[in-house]
């Protein structure tokens, strides 16, 4: 699954589990050998999408954020029903962070030196 399907399947499930706007800032063109689609939006609490770049080439996504929105979203209701004292000393023990995002390391070269 690629472009718009693949962020579609996640970013109005965050929007709407967190009770935030969610804007999505993308690409467009060649990146090395992968083709950048754009698909840049503005995503609502309830994860509804209210603007979209849907062209390749310039574009911008606005759209109008209100309040409202974010205090009648069940992310805002899930946030004030919060209990940070069942979980405030897990959150606190020390630990080594990790991060390995494949797209970052260093890719492989063949014996001639060049990218396979």
């Amino acid at each position: 699954m690629k472009g718009r399907a693949w962020l579609m399947k996640w970013l109005p499930a965050r929007a709407y589990d967190n009770g935030i706007y969610a804007v999505f800032a993308n690409a467009i063109g060649m990146d090395d050998d992968q083709l950048k689609n754009g698909c840049s939006m503005i995503v609502d609490p309830f994860g509804d999408v209210l603007a979209e770049c849907r062209t390749l080439g310039d574009d911008i996504a606005i759209a109008v954020c209100t309040r409202d929105k974010l205090e009648k979203a069940g992310g805002y209701r899930y946030r004030n029903a919060r209990r940070p004292e069942l979980y405030r000393e897990i959150l606190g023990r020390a630990h080594t962070a990790e991060q390995h995002v494949a797209w970052m390391e260093p890719a492989a070269k063949d014996e001639s030196g060049t990218k396979p």
